[in-house]
């Protein structure tokens, strides 16, 4: 009822034509937005034009929720009216507007936002000259009717002209002067006293607490980027941001492991950067020289966290025959797939997600960008996807330096690992180098490499490379599955790989040889040991559950070279038996020579 009472004081009011269409406008395009994170600069500026501009607030109110209602049923029509816009004819116009200081907050670069405006526009102009329409020809006819004809005061005494006239105006008929409202002005004041005043006080205010709204929002922003790039909670006590002096400090943080939430994958006592300022009104956060201090791995959580929601062309892979996958050779293979994947959707966030289709297969290499705009609108939703090849000079995010020194690891105990990072963006091919991440021990046994030239402006191959030294033979036989008539014990492993990674697909292409040293190696069952010998491992495929092939003519040049360690231990025992201390340095020959 009090809807309808609001709508009774508005045929019978002083609203004009001006106020009803701006109402109806406004309110139309603020429902069609698809959302502040999406487009913030457009509904702020709209929300302020609301209160300036003297237009109807009730209509504004009602056809806004109605707009949003249909803003959903309508999102196909605006995505593809946007893709018009930003596509067409009018790309560089928009792409100005995307790249320039300020409107870079409003967010043409969504299609949904930008084709919202014209449908949104189109919609509340429309409804607005309908109504106006409606309640001018109300008072048109509400003017020739004469208060103390019998026609009238019959209409009057009907119990629905009653029922009508209580709740439309909630009491007796109190008929105002309609001829009068018509010869009224058909805008009157276009703004909105009182609306001025709180736009003035309201900038004031953003002005003087500036530096408080900006840090909480780039705060916001980075955790809520944090917490998708890892799959679950990051915890943040604290933000410092000074950008007078240019600086950024984060207290506290802590990244829940996805894959097991009662530990932190990562936890930091302070981070602390250089921010650059300069292009924070073209929506750009430039992060120099990041340093981490305090940080460790594996630490046990307080509570536990929650799971979030969330292009080079490859050259021709090496093909390995008869290549199993990680199932046929580890035991806690589920584990390994679950570590993996996590590794691959970081490496995604660095160089953009791998190409593939809904249904998981790889996409075809040469994808347009409608087939890939229609790809992201199925997997990520309409108001999602974004003109983000529009963004040009700098990408929206870049790191271009993080270091982290004396990093500790529950899975690597008494170990400390470096972690150097350089060119980390949303763009790469905007940044100034290729995204490039480097991991390595203090003592050197453990050490990883990943550079993404390919997804630069530099061009070239995705390269991976690690090493891991000294691995326990017995520890690494628990993990595996061990088959047929061959096993090793005892002694070390020295583990190395250099290859590919394919941004199409998300695949390797990763040869690892592994150094066994001093290993027992039992063939047949006869326990033979070996001084050395490199075994040739294929790793290939997808990322999260890689394809494995160990060579069967290594594994017979293996029990080749063990027969032959045998021979010479056998040979050389013979010869102390019968010759003893004689054979001075003739022995020498058997043995392994030192280093010198």
């Amino acid at each position: 009822m009090f809807l309808l009472r609001k709508f009774g004081n508005l045929l019978r009011g002083k609203a004009t034509p001006f106020q009803i269409i701006a109402g109806c406008l406004l309110g139309a395009l603020i429902g069609f937005m698809p959302g502040f994170s999406h487009a913030p600069g457009l509904i702020v500026v709209l929300s302020l034009a609301l209160i300036l501009i003297n237009a109807n607030l009730f209509l504004a109110t009602i056809v806004g929720l109605l707009a949003k209602l249909l803003s959903i049923a309508l999102m196909p029509a605006s995505f593809h009216v946007g893709r018009v816009l930003l596509d067409g004819s009018t790309e560089t116009f928009f792409r100005k507007l995307i790249n320039a200081p300020v409107f870079a907050l409003f967010g043409f670069e969504s299609y949904v936002a930008t084709g919202g405006l014209v449908i949104g526009g189109l919609v509340g102009l429309v409804t607005g000259i309908l109504i106006a329409r409606g309640i001018h020809s109300f008072r048109v006819k509400m003017a020739t009717l004469d208060k103390d004809s019998p026609r009238f005061h019959e209409l009057t005494q009907k119990k629905w002209a009653r029922y009508a006239t209580f709740v439309f105006a909630g009491g007796g008929l109190k008929s105002p002067d309609y001829a009068a409202l018509l010869q009224q002005s058909k805008i009157g004041n276009p703004i909105r006293t009182l609306g001025a005043i709180l736009v003035v006080l309201s900038v004031v205010l953003v002005a003087v607490t500036y530096q408080f709204f900006a840090s909480s929002i780039i705060t916001s922003q980075l955790r809520s980027g944090l917490e998708l790039a890892n799959g679950a909670t990051v915890d943040l006590e604290s933000a410092e941001l000074d950008l007078k002096s240019g600086r950024m400090a984060l207290i506290g943080v802590a990244a829940a492991d996805a894959s097991a939430l009662d530990k932190d994958i990562f936890r930091a006592a302070r981070i602390e950067a250089d921010v650059s300022g300069a292009n924070l009104l073209r929506k750009r956060l430039q992060l120099d020289r990041v340093v981490v201090s305090g940080a460790t791995s594996g630490e046990t959580r307080r509570v536990p966290g929650r799971r979030i929601d969330s292009a080079a062309e490859p050259s021709k892979p090496i093909q390995w025959p008869d290549a199993e996958t990680i199932e046929d050779y580890i035991k806690n293979a589920q584990l390994w797939r679950e570590r993996l994947a996590q590794v691959k959707q970081w490496i995604e966030k660095i160089t953009g997600p791998s190409e593939k289709n809904t249904d998981g297969t790889p996409a075809p290499v040469e994808e347009s960008l409608e087939e890939r705009l229609k790809r992201l609108a199925l997997e990520q939703g309409y108001a999602s996807v974004k003109a983000t090849h529009l963004i040009e000079g700098a990408p929206t995010l870049l790191v271009t330096e993080l270091t982290a020194a004396g990093v500790t690891v529950a899975q690597l105990p008494g170990e400390k690992l470096d972690i150097t990072a350089r060119n980390l963006s949303t763009q790469p091919s905007l940044a100034g180098g290729a995204p490039e991440i480097s991991i390595k021990s203090a003592s050197d046994k453990l050490g990883f490499n990943a550079k993404f030239s390919g997804i630069s402006a530099l061009r070239g191959d995705n390269t991976l490379a690690f090493h891991y030294r000294g691995l326990p033979i017995d520890t690494l036989m628990q993990s595996l599955k061990v088959s047929g008539s061959t096993s090793l014990a005892g002694g070390t492993v020295d583990l190395a790989a250099t290859g590919k990674y394919f941004t199409q697909g998300g695949t390797i292409e990763l040869p690892v040889e592994a150094t066994l040293k001093d290993t027992t190696v039992s063939i047949a069952g006869k326990a033979t040991k070996v001084s050395s010998f490199a075994l040739p491992i294929g790793l290939t495929g997808s990322l999260s559950n890689p394809k494995i092939k160990v060579d069967s003519k290594s594994l017979g040049n293996l029990a080749l070279k063990a027969g032959t360690d045998a021979l010479k231990e056998k040979a050389t025992s013979e010869i102390q038996k019968k010759l003893g201390d004689k054979a001075g340095g003739l022995l020498d020959m058997f043995k392994k020579p030192e280093k010198k």
